[in-house]
């Protein structure tokens, strides 16, 4: 039997002990419109959990984490490609990891991608009985009574340092030494990031950590009195839509689909995904982004935006700093070093994919880069 709903009037800690306490097996889909997580049930136990956000990849977490660096998740993504392997046995294989630290953070992971719906306001969510996925899970076997537990904490945390970190623009500014825990991979990454210029989302992107960890971090250095958090800057960057009553997934289909025919890309995307977050399950909607996404891909390629490509910076990047470049934009500028191709940085990119090849749009336009 299927259930789904909404986490506002089931919330997650809820949810979760009920699918625990009925013993079932599947697999809980929970949307809040931009990520799309999957937490695979076997008895009643989590054994494992996938995400649409590329910061919970194991690339990218074990970036995050100062177990390897960006270098290290190209050269095994790379080599992915070509052999299929696990891109967790790849990196045993190089020795970029040992095999019992694999182990430890596959199960962290797992831990985090769960605390994080406990800080969703709403989302959408379905379990899908008895379905598992066609390949091999590796069973981490998770408590649901410690997880709820935690995050529940978590939600708690996440009030309160919004109240103190209200946006994802705000600027930390050092006036005493920062307190880098030596035990902390993680927090020293981030601490080490902060340059008085870089705001939290600019911090989250650069260390590949989510926005939480940085908040969290950043605001244990501010109580401290180590750093000071200047209010938000203005800049100009992409929002995502929240829907409201008034509108309805037919109006943002409708306008996304203008917004599509007049190469305005990211306005288009907003809205199909603005309207895919109000009817997550919606095999239509689920169709019309795929298509729109199929229609972007086919534009960039025409215009030369293409996995081969090698961009070079047309400006200085002292330059750059000054034109009030977006936070995805930065990353992207600072990666771009005239030998690695698109497809290298879309590897490393804690960024969608084709979001950061609509970043790379934006800058060819902008002429801060040229594509050889």
């Amino acid at each position: 039997m299927s259930i789904s709903g909404n986490l506002k009037t089931m919330e997650a800690a809820e949810l979760l002990q009920w699918l625990a306490h009925t013993a079932k097996t599947g697999t809980l889909v929970v949307s809040n419109g931009s990520t799309e997580k999957r937490i695979f049930f076997d008895h009643g136990t989590v054994i494992m959990t996938a995400s649409s956000d590329p910061k919970e990849y194991l690339g990218h977490f074990l970036v995050s984490h100062g177990l390897i660096d960006e270098v290290a998740l190209a050269k095994a993504m790379e080599m992915q490609q070509s052999n299929r392997m696990l891109l967790g046995k790849i990196l045993v294989t190089n020795g970029a990891i040992t095999e019992k630290a694999l182990e430890q953070m596959l199960r962290l992971k797992l831990e985090e991608s769960v605390y994080a719906v406990f800080t969703w306001p709403e989302g959408e969510f379905q379990f899908l009985d008895g379905e598992l996925p066609e390949f091999k899970i590796i069973p981490l076997n998770l408590n649901i009574n410690a997880l709820v537990l935690e995050g529940v904490q978590r939600a708690d945390d996440w009030k309160r340092i919004r109240t103190a970190i209200p946006s994802s623009q705000v600027i930390p500014v050092t006036i005493e030494e920062l307190d880098s825990p030596e035990d902390d991979a993680l927090a020293a990454q981030i601490l080490a990031l902060i340059d008085d210029d870089r705001t939290i989302e600019e911090l989250a992107l650069h260390s590949h950590a989510s926005e939480f960890h940085v908040c969290r971090v950043v605001l244990e250095q501010a109580n401290a009195r180590r750093v000071k958090l200047i209010q938000p800057r203005r800049v100009e960057t992409v929002k995502p839509i929240k829907p409201t009553g008034d509108v309805d997934s037919e109006s943002l289909l409708s306008a996304g689909g203008r917004f599509l025919k007049n190469g305005e890309f990211e306005q288009a995307l907003r809205h199909f995904r603005a309207a895919l977050s109000l009817e997550p399950h919606s095999e239509k909607i689920q169709q019309a982004v795929a298509g729109a996404e199929k229609v972007i891909h086919a534009y960039l390629d025409k215009e030369g935006i293409v996995s081969a490509a090698v961009p070079k910076l047309n400006r200085r990047l002292e330059d750059l700093a000054s034109l009030g470049i977006t936070p995805q934009e930065g990353f992207i500028l600072t990666r771009v070093n005239g030998t690695y191709d698109i497809q290298t940085i879309l590897k490393i990119s804690p960024m969608p994919s084709l979001d950061a090849l609509l970043v790379f749009r934006r800058l060819l336009k902008a002429e801060h880069i040229l594509l050889g």
